[in-house]
Formats: structure tokens, sequence, C-alpha cells
């Protein structure tokens, strides 16, 4: 039976991300995780955290073994089974928590307050294993709630830290039902439902604005990396370049043809021919220098600027095997096997006096490639996210986005190929979108005046002092006992 409970609260757990963002569910989640365990011995409470993982995971990025399908070349066996494994890779650090975790209800503060830095702990672990994965991360899934206030100090993690602190205290409320407890409950419920989140991080100069124009072309993987196809796609470019733009930034999204784009190439010349100082055209290619292959974001002004990709998607762009389960190699003149990362120390890139902030794809879910040290700041995204259709993944990916924009107190321009482009404030808040499988084009102003947040400068630095200092505190206390 409780098998069944848990997989009830891995159901909570997802549907507390985008689309659905009932957001106070993961709260739930964790409560019924906390009472199932707490008399449980360490390898029960081991397997149970895996097995509470494992579905979470199940459910809430089951969307790889689509990509796999339907792009590439295993049967529904073959790419189902690649999934699991890989969810089993990244649910394995969830299992560590049970041979550290104490019951909530004995030592006070103490048990309480291990058991959320052990979740932190594990999520660190996934961001970095084998490249990383940091997705469904409990941080994600607070935006435009009470947790915007932590946000640009402290980051994501510290969002973890504290959501899971606050459901093991209500549940410790539930085992010991005093007052105490349910006065906490009510408070935390008023605050986080009263709570005016969107008056955060106000812009310091709305005098300054740069205006901007994202096309998203709603164009999926079967046609792009289709070679009958390549000349009504570059032909649906160079019509929409053909229209009167009068924006700064024209941001395609990435990848926008599956092949380099050479100087002589008719979409190039169209691009070149409008691009200029006063007005750039931002789009993702693949680009090669040296003989190694990239995926880029190129940024065609008077000059051309390229940043190239650092973190690429494991089993996609990297992976040695690749050409072994995907078919689309063949259709390509660089193989994806061969991408190389993007070195760390790549020039900062300017408009005008406005620095833009590049970030492709992947990258959005790391938020240590954001580099972010100056007043007049932009972060554009672009992305694809068409290899994964009509499942969870652009709507957690876009939620990924505005965390990102929380933490750095940035305006976020993200550009994908089929959904969902948005225009994303420094609350996190989207203010315009494109939907899912839908072609369109979102045209504005954004200030571009905002000072650096406290994240910005620090970075997860100060969720990891506070976990430290916790630590110290606990076996202090714990040394004075038994002294």
């Amino acid at each position: 039976m409780n098998l069944i409970y848990l997989l009830l609260s891995a159901l909570f757990y997802v549907l507390s991300y985008s689309p659905f963002d009932y957001k106070i569910l993961i709260f739930v989640s964790f409560i019924i995780l906390l009472i199932i365990i707490e008399k449980l011995n360490s390898k029960k409470k081991a397997f149970y955290l895996f097995y509470y993982s494992f579905m979470i995971h199940l459910i809430g990025v089951s969307w790889v073994s689509q990509s796999l399908f339907n792009y590439g070349s295993l049967d529904y066996l073959g790419s189902t089974v690649i999934t699991l494994i890989f969810i089993v890779v990244i649910s394995l650090p969830y299992a560590l928590i049970g041979f550290f975790h104490k019951p909530i209800t004995e030592n006070g503060f103490s048990n309480i307050n291990l058991f959320a830095i052990l979740v932190v702990a594990a999520e660190f672990i996934k961001s970095w294993i084998f490249g990383g994965f940091p997705w469904l991360l409990v941080g994600h899934s607070q935006t435009e709630t009470i947790f915007n206030f932590i946000y640009p100090f402290f980051g994501s993690f510290a969002v973890t830290y504290f959501l899971v602190l606050t459901s093991a205290i209500v549940s410790k409320g539930y085992f010991q039902k005093t007052k105490i407890y349910m006065i906490f409950i009510s408070l935390f419920t008023l605050t986080y439902y009263l709570s005016p989140f969107y008056t955060l991080s106000k812009v310091t100069n709305h005098n300054e604005n740069v205006s901007f124009t994202i096309y998203q072309p709603n164009i999926y993987p079967k046609e792009s990396y289709n070679p009958e196809e390549h000349n009504n796609i570059q032909q649906k470019y160079i019509n929409f370049l053909s229209k009167e733009i009068s924006s700064d930034l024209i941001i395609f999204p990435e990848t926008i043809v599956p092949y380099e784009l050479y100087k002589t190439n008719l979409l190039y010349k169209k691009i070149k021919d409008i691009s200029n100082e006063d007005k750039i055209i931002i789009s993702g290619l693949f680009t090669k220098d040296d003989n190694k292959y990239f995926n880029s974001m190129v940024f065609f002004s008077k000059d051309i600027e390229i940043y190239n990709k650092r973190k690429l998607v494991p089993f996609g762009e990297y992976t040695p095997w690749y050409d072994t389960f995907i078919e689309l190699a063949q259709a390509l003149d660089i193989p994806l096997s061969n991408l190389n990362h993007g070195q760390d120390d790549q020039k900062n890139i300017y408009y005008k006096d406005i620095k833009i902030i590049p970030i492709i794809c992947f990258e959005s879910t790391f938020s240590n490639l954001i580099n972010s040290d100056d007043k007049k700041e932009i972060v554009i995204n672009i992305s694809n996210d068409s290899w994964f259709g009509d499942s969870l993944a652009p709507y957690q990916h876009l939620q990924i986005s505005q965390v990102r924009a929380l933490e750095f107190n940035r305006f976020i321009l993200r550009a994908t190929n089929t959904g969902i482009s948005a225009l994303i404030n420094n609350n996190g808040k989207v203010l315009k979108h494109i939907p899912n499988n839908t072609e369109g084009v979102i045209t504005g102003n954004i200030p571009i005046y905002n000072n650096p947040s406290i994240y910005s400068r620090y970075g997860d630095m100060g969720i990891l002092m506070l976990l430290f200092f916790s630590l110290l505190s606990m076996r202090s206390i714990r040394f004075k006992r038994t002294s």
C-alpha cells in the first residue's frame, strides 16, 4: 500500500510543475513521503526514496523516449529500455538520502534540517553526475510564489532547501499535533497565497529600452532534416526577413537549418543585407572552426560574432555512440556526434553598450553558465524542444528559464522552433508567449538597466555556506549532548 501512496506522491510532485502549476502539491508530495518513511530502517528508506524519485522521473521526463522513438533508429522497446536506464541513473542519488535520514520526530529541529540538506545534496549530485541533468529540481517548481524572494539572493537550491524544510516541519506537526505546528501551517499557507511576489524586483530605469522581434517558425525535425524541404525552410526565413522589421534585435531559434550556412547561401546573404550596427539578427546555426563543429548562436551585425554552446546534450550532441541510435546523422552535412564543446572563456557580446548573455537550449538548466556582472544586460535563450513534440518538456523548459530570470534579475528573450517562445521579465513572469505547435511572432520593448542580483555575484555560495554552518551547528549540539 505504501508504494501506491508513493506513486500518488510522485504524481503530486510532477503536477506542481508546468503546464499544470499546482505548485503547493509539491509540499503535499514531501509530506506523504516523510510520513511513510518515518519509522522504516535505512535500507527500506533507501529503496522507498529511490522508488519515489524513479516514479517522479518516469512521469515527468519520459518524453526522452519519445525523441528516441520518433527520430531515432530505435523501436519502442529499445527507446523504452534506454529511457528507463537513464531514469535509474538520475534517481540513484535520492536513494542515498535513506541511509542518512533520521526520524523527524526526534532531536528537535536537527533531523528536520538534516532531511532538507540531504535533498539538496541529492539535487547537487544529479546536476553534476555524468555531465548533469538538473531537471525537475524542487526549486524549479516555485516560480511566481512567495519563493520569488529567495531566488535572486540564494538561487533555486535554496528554494529546494526551504521548501523541503517547511514540508518536514508540517510532517512533524502531523505526528505531534501540537498548537505551535498548527499555527505555523496556517501562517505559512496564508503567506504562500497572499504574498505580493510580483512586486519583488522593480526595473531601475524605464527610459532605456531595446526593441525586439522573436520568430517561431514551427518547424519539426522531420521537416528540418528532410533534404527535400531545405529550400522551403530557407525561403520561409527569407520571406520573414523581407518584411519591414524595425526592431533592434531579431531573434531566430536554435539550429534554424541542419547544416553549415555558407556565405554563398541565399539565406546568409539576406541576413547580411539587412543586419547592421543598429539591427542585430541572432540565429542558431552550426559553425565550423579548425575542423571542429559547434552548435552556435551567431550574431549578425556590422561584424559577425559567435557564441559556441558549452553544455552539450548527453546522448544527443557529443555522445560517441550517437550514430548507433539516431539515423539523423546520415541526413546532416555534419554528424551530431562530432559536435564540440565551446570554451568557457568566450568573448562577451554587446549590442552597443548592452551586454548580451547567450544561452542555448540545455544550457538554461545550468545557472553557472550565466555570466551576469553588468547593469545593462539581456539574456537571449534559443532552443529547439521540437524533438520532444507535444510533451511536458517545452513547458518544463520554459519554467526553468523563468527561474534563471528570477535568479539574475534579468529579462529573457526566448526563441524556439516549435514552442514555447516567450518574453520573461526579471520577476520570472511570462509577459508574452507563442504556444506550442504554433508559428508566430513576439515583438516589443524591454528595459535593459537592472542591478545585478546578489545571486549573480555569489552563485550557490550562499546556500552552500548555510548548509555547512547548519551541519556544523548540528554536530556541535550532538557533541554537547554526549559530553
